[in-house]
């Protein structure tokens, strides 16, 4: 299982900041050792070469539906944390699939939902932090126009 290299750079971490609208963080560039945001590992995705090759207009979700013709939504995201992330630090990013699940939706069709896991480990190896994403194939587009009943 391969991964891709996270700097937690103050940089990204203060514009996440400002993103966010966290006025304390936001203030200065935070100093190393600095604990980030618990949702800023987020941002790793941008270093992720797999992904930003998929970035389309329409967005990176777009493109990875299982389902010809249906929309893929991004039901949930959790974070499990065993030690805090700081400025500073380098992890490596491993993502692996989940479980999958199916379910029937009168509007949307067969909803097949995936997991996406992926582990934030530091350059000792030692687990970080792990984050599962679900999303959600639809058999047919979803949109705010088209309501089936």
């Amino acid at each position: 299982m391969s991964g891709y290299l996270f700097h937690v750079e103050p940089g990204h971490v203060l514009a996440f900041a400002r993103a966010v609208g966290d006025d304390d963080l936001a203030a200065e560039v935070p100093a190393p050792g600095t604990v980030v945001p618990v949702t800023f590992p987020v941002a790793a995705v941008q270093f992720d070469p797999a992904h930003m090759r998929g970035m389309r207009a329409s967005g990176a979700l777009a493109a990875s539906s299982s389902t010809a013709g249906g929309s893929v939504l991004h039901a949930e995201q959790e974070f499990e944390y065993f030690a805090p992330v700081r400025v500073g630090d380098q992890l490596i990013v491993t993502e692996y699939e989940g479980s999958s699940w199916c379910k029937h939706s009168r509007r949307a069709g067969c909803l097949t939902f995936r997991e996406i896991v992926k582990d934030y480990r530091d350059v000792t190896g030692e687990l970080v932090l792990r984050s599962r994403m679900v999303l959600v194939d639809t058999e047919f587009p979803v949109s705010n126009e088209d309501r089936r009943l």
